[in-house]
């Protein structure tokens, strides 16, 4: 048997997923089989599989690696992944361990998908608009924590997108916002851009007049969109932004975290009759699958407003 019969299978059934599975999954999925045989190297060290064979794998070595993932805290959702990729290698060695190891084991599958979370009450943004407004326009602190949420909102950015964007990123003739720090950067996020809402402009173009103004005093430079304006003046912290987040909190008397917004952003554009096709390509999502179980979907008076039509 050779040294690493686990990758040798791998690479042959890898092979014939090409050109069936997308260059971001198929990559993805080759990415997870080298993280599952180092598990299995380790496992085979401490004796507690028999062997690193996808053919002869048996029950009780999938139940073994099954319990390892689970024991390092791994999320369901991945624990459930490793558990499909290893079946459909296996079943390509024409091996079925795995079925008939959670046949026997129920309590290994996965837990259930938990619940799609909501996206802001759509009393919210009206709100935030309307404190805008009503702040102090030369409150640097104040307009830069309306324009970040605002646009976590209306461009429906991560903390990270949206935290590393740098002004260069944002075309105020277009109005477009390149995101380029996405998702799996470097591996298989893809650069996007989004449009940047008519009604959230006015907040950040006063954002910006205020950032320029403020680093020229300092006499600093910074390429941050939003940056820190004492000590460095690089791109913030997790940590700063979600403080900066809290001044429109309590703006407005309503507590938020900023996945909220970029839920509210996928709602509302589906909400508006935006094609569920399109949506997914503005979150940066790979399908529409992602976009629908974890961030928004048709509400049920759209689907039969629909449904009526169409009959």
């Amino acid at each position: 048997m050779s040294r690493y019969p686990f990758m040798e299978r791998v690479d042959e059934y890898m092979d014939t997923r090409r050109g069936i599975l997308a260059d971001t999954s198929w990559t993805g999925q080759y990415r997870r089989y080298r993280r599952m045989e180092r598990d299995l190297i380790q496992l085979k060290e401490e004796n507690r599989i028999s062997t690193l064979s996808p053919a002869r794998m048996t029950e009780g070595d999938v139940k073994e690696f099954i319990i390892y993932r689970k024991g390092k805290k791994t999320g369901y959702s991945d624990v459930s992944h490793d558990i499909t990729a290893l079946e459909q290698l296996l079943v390509y060695c024409g091996n079925v361990s795995v079925r008939q190891c959670l046949q026997n084991n129920p309590g290994l599958r996965a837990p259930p998908r938990p619940p799609r979370l909501d996206p802001l009450p759509p009393e919210v943004y009206p709100a935030i608009l309307e404190a805008y407004r009503k702040c102090d326009h030369d409150d640097l602190a104040m307009v830069r924590a309306f324009s970040l949420v605002l646009m976590s909102i209306a461009c429906g950015t991560r903390n990270k997108e949206l935290r590393l964007a740098d002004v260069s990123d944002l075309d105020t003739d277009r109005w477009l916002l390149t995101i380029r720090h996405v998702k799996g950067e470097a591996t298989y996020g893809v650069v996007r851009t989004v449009p940047v809402p008519e009604d959230v402009r006015p907040a950040v173009l006063n954002y910006l007049y205020l950032r320029n103004e403020c680093l020229s005093q300092l006499n600093r430079r910074s390429n941050a969109l939003f940056c820190a304006f004492r000590g460095e003046t690089d791109h913030l912290s997790s940590n700063s932004f979600r403080k900066i987040k809290s001044k429109v909190e309590e703006a407005i008397g309503f507590t938020f975290e900023l996945r909220d917004c970029r839920r509210t952003f996928g709602q509302n554009y589906l909400d508006k009759g935006m094609r569920v096709e399109s949506l997914s390509v503005l979150m940066g999502h790979n399908t529409t699958k992602t976009t629908e179980t974890y961030y928004c979907r048709v509400p049920e008076s759209q689907a039969i407003e629909e449904a009526r039509r169409l009959w």
